[in-house]
């Protein structure tokens, strides 16, 4: 008997409604309807392109591709489709859906799919904005020669149970939604869905990050000159050489206090300001 497994590289597709619980609660028998009606549209375009539905559990579903450019393909046509349709309707109202796109290795058990490559496309998914689309990295290579279609980089993301970052594309689409301001834009197991950072918020980042790191060296050495206190009360109270090493201490906090909170720093931002500086009078002297 062959106890290997089987797996498979492949284009993973995970959809979802955005506020169906939502949805049920106000109208359970119109939503059910309607759901039933969305999932015609994604039957239709699934085996159009070529796809195959894995699973249709609840409001979401997965289905996988051998083609990834038929996968992003067939997102888009689906979401034009939705989306075009529920322009009539008040955006309290709208069934609209996210789709997470993913390239990877998956397990095979029957006809169902597993492993990382699944858990990446529906964490893609929960970061797509309410009837958009979100790719990884791996699919925008394979795409982005071959699809007349805009692609916005949203960053490398961090997303729940996944050891490394994931580069995470958006697509945009021809019909997009007015969404309803009660449905959240990403949802939270998603890190991070807003747009990458700029040059200004990486430097408050990092300025951040030097005075959370001068507060924990402060606490430290405040530990450590009340344990020296300790020790010496009880060795020798005498004498208190504890205040030795509680000067060096203070020094060291109070130069490093200087460098953090007076902007006074010595790496890279210093080098760059001060190559600056000696071009400026290099090109005036010149001149």
């Amino acid at each position: 008997m062959n106890s290997r497994t089987e797996r498979k590289l492949t284009t993973i597709l995970c959809a979802d409604v955005a506020g169906y619980s939502r949805l049920m609660n106000k109208n359970e028998g119109e939503t059910l309807d309607r759901l039933k009606a969305t999932r015609e549209i994604f039957s239709n375009f699934i085996a159009q392109y070529g796809g195959r539905i894995v699973n249709m559990t609840g409001d979401g579903l997965v289905c996988d591709f051998t083609s990834v450019v038929n996968a992003v393909q067939c997102a888009v046509e689906v979401q034009n489709k939705i989306n075009e349709d529920n322009v009539s309707l008040s955006p309290a109202d709208q069934m609209l859906y996210r789709i997470g796109i993913n390239l990877g290795d998956v397990l095979i058990e029957g006809d169902d799919i597993f492993g990382e490559g699944v858990n990446v496309a529906a964490r893609l998914e929960s970061m797509a904005p309410v009837g958009g689309i979100c790719i990884s990295g791996s699919v925008f290579e394979q795409v982005k020669n071959k699809l007349p279609k805009q692609f916005k980089f949203l960053g490398n993301k961090a997303v729940k149970n996944i050891a490394e970052p994931v580069p995470v594309y958006s697509l945009m689409l021809t019909e997009m939604p007015n969404v309803h301001t009660e449905i959240p834009a990403s949802r939270p197991d998603s890190t991070d869905t807003s747009q990458e950072e700029t040059e200004d918020d990486r430097k408050i980042r990092a300025y951040v990050k030097r005075q959370a790191a001068f507060y924990r060296r402060a606490t430290a050495f405040g530990a450590i000159t009340l344990l020296l206190f300790i020790i010496n009360m009880a060795t020798s109270p005498d004498y208190w050489w504890f205040l030795w090493p509680a000067a060096g201490f203070t020094i060291s906090l109070l130069m490093e206090g200087i460098r953090v909170f007076t902007g006074i720093h010595h790496g890279k931002e210093w080098q760059e300001r001060k190559i600056t500086e000696l071009k400026s009078r290099q090109h005036k002297s010149r001149s």
